[in-house]
Parts: C-alpha cells; structure tokens; sequence
C-alpha cells in the first residue's frame, strides 16, 4: 500500500475466525497494537495479529476474531478487527 497519510486505520470484518490478511506499509514504522515479531517468517507464522519492521517497511498481519454480531433487532455485523499504523 502507497500513501501520503501520516497514519492509516486498517479494519478487517467479515473473515472467519482465524482467517488473516497481510499489508506491507512502505515507510511506516509503528503499529497500534498487535505482537512485534522478529522476523518476516515469524510474521507469516502468526496465529495472532502481529507486525515485522524491516527493509523500510512496516508488515502487519491482522487475524480475524470472527465477526460478532451488533446488538440488538435488525444489527449486522460488529466493527470487526482493527488497528492504526503511523510513521
């Protein structure tokens, strides 16, 4: 992902629990929340969201929870899983 934004808000919903998406953040540097992992191999291997700073980049891998339904009659889907990444 290319931006000029100093920080983005990255949200998933809608994935099986367990399911994952992966981004590579050029020049980004921190990430909300989510384990630091060592690795790029370590990031793959993840069973929790997590992230790997290196070569320039930021990677995070957010794994789904599972969609929680919203409370009450007629609500759908909750928020789903997010976190912010920043430079």
């Amino acid at each position: 992902m290319t931006t000029e934004r100093p920080s983005v808000n990255i949200n998933v919903k809608e994935l099986d629990t367990g399911s994952w998406v992966m981004f590579e953040l050029p020049g980004f540097t921190t990430a909300s929340s989510g384990t630091e992992r060592s690795s790029l191999d370590a990031l793959r291997q993840a069973s929790d969201t997590s992230y790997y700073k290196g070569n320039g980049s930021l990677w995070v891998k957010v794994v789904s929870t599972g969609d929680v339904l919203g409370s009450g009659p007629g609500r759908g889907p909750g928020a789903g899983d997010s976190l912010q990444v920043s430079r």
